[in-house]
């Protein structure tokens, strides 16, 4: 049976990062990406399809940063090579691309059709101009509809529209009228998160010396917005996702199911969950883009001298990621494969005595009718109220 991964590729190149981000980015220069940096990411990525004995990555996903500021011939390159020695006969079930408006063009949503991507992530965040501009967003609406012009035209794959409650300068009507213009355009899937305050991040700092934000507004422009999805035929799956029949992100459930993907690129990560016996490995790569691409771009490659911080992953710091990271999805978690999994730890794989479903954190917001029926699914979840105090129940699990 062929071994499947999943493999996410960070492209870290903005044109300017926006006022709430922390992910790891830097401004691109005039020349664009650099070839030497889509030759190490290729190269990073055949080592590790190597050293795994993968045959096939199952899926896919290039996330930044903008991957849309590589060129159309990058792009291509990039995901043939990251396939290169793969078994020709099979392929992933999705492959991803993050893409924002200001840098998507017909000849990229070409390139990546032909190169077999089939699902793309725009993120168009608001179509209000005055909410774009308060987080320094380097977009105007007038260039997100034309790029939703560009793809309801021209591209007949998949589509994700990214979509943020709470931005300043936003009401609550600006919001909904945002949402619903987007909805429009046809996606079959839709993120949709409340801003939140980044410690470190510049947006954080305005709020902390005096800016006006109000964290009540951009919770109810949320649950106003979850409103329009349902009604427009969006079922919530995951916190902060909502996706049509059969259009959940395949690639990231694999995240939220304890899955082992690997990380490539710089400031990327990756986990593989049973790597050392009972131990897994995850892996931060250097934010240093020369020091990464000198490394991965010379031979032979020392394992050892590989530019990454590394964390050995214990039984412990599993069984707490798997109940956080499933609790999630309103799928919810299956004792039989918690038990599977964590039967060694004293609970002795009983999903019901860690949750404290007869008496514990589970009753209560059971009683509070926060909870799924576990008697017609066999899962734990929380249902669409309950999900909304996700953080409350899981400090309540922190060991």
């Amino acid at each position: 049976m062929e071994k499947k991964t999943g493999l996410y590729i960070h492209i870290p190149f903005c044109t300017r990062k926006c006022d709430y981000c922390d992910f790891f980015s830097v401004p691109v220069g005039a020349g664009g990406v650099s070839d030497d940096y889509i030759d190490a990411v290729i190269n990073e990525s055949l080592f590790y399809s190597k050293k795994l004995n993968i045959q096939m990555w199952s899926t896919i996903y290039v996330g930044g940063g903008t991957p849309s500021l590589l060129t159309p011939k990058q792009l291509s390159r990039l995901i043939s090579g990251v396939k290169n020695g793969m078994d020709a006969s099979l392929s992933p079930a999705e492959t991803t691309v993050e893409m924002n408006p200001q840098s998507l063009s017909l000849e990229m949503l070409d390139s990546a059709h032909v190169s077999g991507v089939d699902r793309i992530s725009l993120g168009i965040q608001s179509l209000n101009d005055s909410a774009l501009g308060s987080v320094h967003r380097s977009c105007s609406s007038a260039t997100a509809l034309k790029a939703l012009d560009i793809v309801k035209k021209h591209w007949s794959g998949r589509l994700n529209l990214d979509c943020m409650a709470g931005l300043p300068s936003q009401t609550m009507d600006e919001f909904a009228c945002s949402l619903k213009t987007m909805l429009s355009y046809g996606p079959d899937h839709v993120s949709m998160y409340t801003l939140t305050l980044e410690p470190g991040t510049p947006l954080a700092s305005r709020v902390e010396t005096g800016m006006d934000f109000d964290f009540d507004a951009a919770d109810s422009q949320w649950i106003e917005g979850r409103k329009i999805l349902e009604e427009n035929g969006f079922h919530q799956y995951e916190v902060s996702n909502f996706a049509k029949n059969g259009c959940g992100s395949v690639h990231n459930m694999s995240y939220w199911r304890q899955m082992d993907y690997v990380g490539v690129g710089a400031g990327a990560t990756g986990s593989l969950y049973s790597l050392y016996g009972k131990d897994g490995l995850r892996w931060t790569n250097t934010e240093n883009i020369r020091l990464y691409c000198d490394f991965w771009n010379s031979f032979p490659v020392d394992e050892d001298k590989i530019p990454r911080e590394t964390e050995r992953l214990d039984e412990a710091t599993k069984e707490f990621e798997y109940l956080m990271m499933g609790l999630r999805t309103l799928e919810g978690l299956d004792p039989e494969d918690y038990r599977k999994r964590f039967s060694s730890l004293e609970w002795n794989g009983s999903l019901s005595d860690r949750l404290g479903v007869d008496s514990g954190p589970w009753k209560k917001f059971s009683d509070r009718n926060l909870c799924a029926d576990h008697s017609k699914t066999g899962r734990y979840a929380l249902n669409r109220d309950g999900i909304l105090f996700l953080n409350t129940l899981l400090r309540e699990y922190v060991r």
